[in-house]
C-alpha cells in the first residue's frame, strides 16, 4: 500500500506536521462553531405548512432508483448550511454511489423503528438526515446498520464532522481503501475550509 508509505512519511516530517496541527486546529475551531449552530438549518429553513410534507417520503424513495449518489446528497442538503452537515451528507453520497444515503431513504423505517425516532428529518420543506438518530443508532444499536467494516468506517467519520461520533483514525486508515481515504480527506477539508461551490 504505497500511498500508507506517503502517508508515514509526510507525518514524520516537521513542516507537514505543522500545517497538519494548525488545520486540525482549525477543524476543531470550526467543529465547535458547527456544534453550536447545528440546528441552523432548522432555523434557516422555512417550515412547511401542515401536510405539505406527507410527500417527501414517497418521491424520496422513488428518487433512489434513478438519481446517483451526488443528486442524493443535495436533495438532502437544501437549505443546509452548517459545513459539517454539508461535508457528512456529500460524503455519504460520493460513498459507492451513495450507498449510506440510499439505506437510509430505503429502509427509512426499520432504521427509525431501531431508534426510536426518525433517520431522515422531515419537519422542514426539505428532508435531511438527523445526525443526532444516526449518531445513537451507531452507539445504541449498530446491529440495525449491518454493514462492512469500511462502509461503517465512512459513516463513522461523516457521524464524526458534525460531533455525534468518536473516532479512531488509525482504525478508519486501516479498513477504507484508498479512494474512500480521498473522499474522506475531502469531507474533512470542506469542514474546515467551507465548500467553494
Amino acid at each position: 500500500m504505497e500511498w500508507m508509505e506517503t502517508v508515514r512519511a509526510l507525518a514524520e516530517d516537521p513542516l507537514m506536521r505543522l500545517v497538519a496541527g494548525e488545520g486540525f486546529r482549525e477543524v476543531a475551531r470550526r467543529v465547535r462553531h458547527g456544534h453550536r449552530t447545528a440546528a441552523a438549518h432548522s432555523e434557516n429553513t422555512p417550515v412547511a405548512p401542515a401536510g405539505r410534507t406527507e410527500g417527501t417520503e414517497k418521491s424520496m424513495a422513488a428518487a433512489t432508483d434513478d438519481a446517483t449518489g451526488e443528486q442524493l446528497a443535495e436533495d438532502l442538503l437544501k437549505g443546509i448550511g452548517n459545513e459539517g452537515m454539508r461535508a457528512a451528507t456529500r460524503l455519504l453520497g460520493a460513498h459507492r454511489d451513495g450507498f449510506w444515503l440510499r439505506r437510509l431513504l430505503e429502509e427509512e423505517a426499520e432504521l427509525s423503528a431501531a431508534a426510536d425516532k426518525p433517520v431522515i428529518d422531515r419537519a422542514g420543506s426539505h428532508p435531511s438526515v438527523d445526525w443526532d438518530t444516526i449518531g445513537l443508532l451507531m452507539i445504541s444499536r449498530p446491529g440495525a446498520l449491518k454493514c462492512s467494516r469500511s462502509e461503517m468506517a465512512v459513516l463513522e467519520v461523516a457521524a464524526s464532522l458534525v460531533s455525534r461520533c468518536a473516532v479512531q483514525l488509525g482504525e478508519v486508515v486501516r479498513a477504507v481503501d484508498e479512494t474512500e481515504m480521498w473522499l474522506i480527506l475531502q469531507a474533512l477539508e470542506k469542514t474546515a475550509f467551507g465548500d467553494v461551490r
